[in-house]
């Protein structure tokens, strides 16, 4: 017979996963007669497992993934696109990230860069990384916004700590100088310390002519371009053609 204030007891304690093996205990006869180190110990993983997966969601929804289902194991070469399956796979484990190094995905329209970006991004979450996505406009525009708001340090500082952000369509215009001093003040603080994605079409030596002052970019580039793995994709037909996806 179930206990229903130790059910109460425990989902108030926001032990559910407790409480929902107690009662699939408490409901079965041969799993009622288990020893009791047994039942403390599956009650224990039941609560452990939904945390973690608890958590994974929590990481997923918050990432705001453009592609929330995409997989590096769907990442394959086929005819008329060429990409670096290995590394695809070593990036998956996610060393990079323990290192804090960063990632460029090279490539053009349709080739893929954001599905890779966001495939990456779900291993992350699955490593239990805390992870962001953002166009470059909608970085431009959040840093922008907090200045006129006072709280430009404050966005700063969680863009700062978050372990993975993607930054897709780096560099597709070129930014103000006030962007430009923002976005050297962002990857200065992450350089080394977490890791970012940048999605791009233009290669890192094309960069340099996107970036009006001159020493704001040799020192961007740098930091970014010395700590990289470099993903180049090429595709002679755009994938969202092929299969009506987004870039």
């Amino acid at each position: 017979m179930i206990d229903t204030d130790t059910l109460v007891k425990l989902r108030s304690m926001r032990l559910s996963g407790m409480a929902d093996c107690y009662e699939q205990i408490t409901a079965s006869p041969d799993m009622s007669r288990l020893p009791a180190s047994d039942i403390i110990k599956m009650a224990v993983d039941w609560e452990w497992e939904r945390r973690r997966d608890s958590k994974l969601n929590r990481l997923r929804k918050r990432a705001h993934l453009p592609q929330p289902s995409a997989d590096i194991h769907d990442i394959k070469a086929l005819p008329g696109r060429r990409i670096d399956t290995d590394m695809v796979t070593r990036l998956g484990v996610g060393a990079y990230i323990a290192q804090h190094q960063d990632v460029i995905i090279q490539g053009p329209t349709g080739a893929g860069k954001t599905y890779l970006a966001c495939a990456l991004a779900n291993a992350a979450c699955q490593q239990y990384h805390t992870v962001a996505y953002l166009s470059a406009a909608d970085l431009f525009d959040q840093l922008g916004a907090a200045e006129r708001l006072g709280t430009k340090q404050q966005v700063l500082d969680q863009l700062v700590k978050t372990e993975l952000i993607i930054i897709d369509d780096w560099f597709l215009t070129a930014p103000t100088i006030e962007q430009t001093r923002n976005l050297h003040i962002l990857v200065d603080k992450r350089h080394r310390a977490t890791s970012t994605i940048y999605c791009t079409q233009l290669g890192p030596d094309q960069w340099h002519d996107r970036i009006e002052e001159k020493i704001i970019a040799d020192a961007i580039i740098d930091r970014i371009t010395t700590n990289a793995h470099t993903i180049t994709l090429e595709c002679d037909e755009s994938l969202r053609r092929r299969f009506n996806t987004i870039d």
